[in-house]
Protein backbone atom coordinates (compact mmCIF):
# COMPACT_ATOMS: atom_id res chain seq x y z
CA UNK A 1 0.00 0.00 0.00
CA UNK A 2 3.43 2.35 1.08
CA UNK A 3 4.54 1.81 -2.68
CA UNK A 4 1.33 2.82 -4.40
CA UNK A 5 1.09 5.76 -2.72
CA UNK A 6 4.57 6.63 -2.89
CA UNK A 7 4.56 6.15 -7.11
CA UNK A 8 1.45 8.14 -6.95
CA UNK A 9 3.03 11.47 -5.10
CA UNK A 10 6.71 10.34 -7.50
CA UNK A 11 4.49 10.46 -10.62
CA UNK A 12 2.16 14.05 -9.32
CA UNK A 13 5.80 15.77 -8.52
CA UNK A 14 7.43 14.96 -11.61
CA UNK A 15 4.18 15.67 -13.68
CA UNK A 16 4.11 19.25 -11.64
CA UNK A 17 7.91 19.29 -12.43
CA UNK A 18 7.43 19.13 -16.17
CA UNK A 19 4.19 21.66 -16.69
CA UNK A 20 6.65 24.27 -14.70
CA UNK A 21 9.64 23.50 -17.09
CA UNK A 22 7.46 23.41 -20.12
CA UNK A 23 6.49 26.81 -19.25
CA UNK A 24 9.55 28.69 -18.28
CA UNK A 25 10.68 27.25 -21.64
CA UNK A 26 7.63 28.69 -23.39
CA UNK A 27 8.08 32.15 -21.84
CA UNK A 28 11.64 32.04 -22.70
CA UNK A 29 10.70 31.59 -26.98
CA UNK A 30 8.12 34.50 -26.61
CA UNK A 31 11.24 37.24 -25.17
CA UNK A 32 13.28 35.94 -27.72
CA UNK A 33 10.98 36.26 -31.03
CA UNK A 34 9.98 39.84 -28.92
CA UNK A 35 13.66 40.99 -29.17
CA UNK A 36 13.54 39.70 -32.76
CA UNK A 37 11.15 41.63 -33.65
CA UNK A 38 11.97 44.92 -31.78
CA UNK A 39 15.66 44.77 -33.97
CA UNK A 40 13.67 44.41 -37.19
CA UNK A 41 11.80 46.58 -36.37
CA UNK A 42 14.34 49.02 -35.37
CA UNK A 43 16.39 47.83 -38.86
CA UNK A 44 13.92 49.02 -40.91
CA UNK A 45 13.03 52.23 -39.25
CA UNK A 46 16.60 52.80 -39.70
CA UNK A 47 16.21 52.24 -43.44
CA UNK A 48 13.26 54.47 -44.05
CA UNK A 49 14.68 57.11 -42.24
CA UNK A 50 18.22 56.64 -44.10
CA UNK A 51 15.95 57.54 -47.63
CA UNK A 52 16.39 61.35 -48.81
CA UNK A 53 13.27 63.36 -48.57
CA UNK A 54 10.44 61.40 -48.37
CA UNK A 55 7.02 62.67 -49.18
CA UNK A 56 3.77 62.48 -47.74
CA UNK A 57 2.85 60.26 -51.46
CA UNK A 58 6.10 57.86 -50.73
CA UNK A 59 5.32 57.22 -47.42
CA UNK A 60 1.81 56.12 -47.76
CA UNK A 61 2.61 53.81 -50.74
CA UNK A 62 5.21 52.56 -48.24
CA UNK A 63 2.25 52.64 -45.38
CA UNK A 64 0.22 50.13 -47.49
CA UNK A 65 3.23 47.78 -48.94
CA UNK A 66 3.56 47.28 -45.42
CA UNK A 67 6.80 48.22 -45.03
CA UNK A 68 6.19 51.12 -42.78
Amino acid sequence: MKIIILAGLMCIFSAFGGYIYGKSQVQTKIVEKQVEVIKYVAQKRSQIQARPHASRDELLKLLRAGEL
